[in-house]
């Protein structure tokens, strides 16, 4: 299992594969304060589907987030590293570092080789960050 880095030091995603292996075999230690520690935002919750909603998205961007500021490196989770942690790590760099949609997204193309966000978490995303947007502008 290898992490797929998409800012260095900062930011990664990966597959935790329905178990907690990646902590036995010491690929991230969030607990340890060392510089190769990352910490886990674990997304599984989130759906493959259309249940998901705004609010579901808002929060894991929002605790990723909060977790670089808090511990620097952080690595989001799902279940293979396909979509739905690259959805939010999608949201983290729309939201948080300025970069505008397409950017973002070919960024996360070109860093994560496996990477095939779902359609259904793209609309939601789109929606969710114009929405940002239009609080900002009030």
């Amino acid at each position: 299992m290898a992490l797929s880095i998409i800012l260095d030091d900062i930011l990664a995603t990966d597959g935790i594969e329905y178990n907690y292996r990646y902590l036995l075999e010491g690929n991230y230690q969030s607990d340890q304060k060392t510089p190769d520690s990352w910490t886990v935002v674990d997304v599984r919750r989130l759906l493959d589907n259309d249940s998901n909603n705004l609010e579901d998205y808002q929060k894991y961007i929002d605790l990723s987030f909060k977790a670089i500021k808090e511990h620097g490196k952080v690595v989001i989770c799902c279940s293979y590293g396909i979509s739905r942690s690259n959805a939010i790590a999608l949201g983290v760099l729309v939201k948080y570092y300025g970069m505008n949609f397409s950017e973002a997204l070919q960024l996360i193309k070109h860093k994560v080789k496996k990477a095939d966000i779902k359609e259904m978490h793209i609309v939601k995303l789109k929606e969710l960050l114009e929405q940002d947007k239009e609080e900002i502008v009030k």
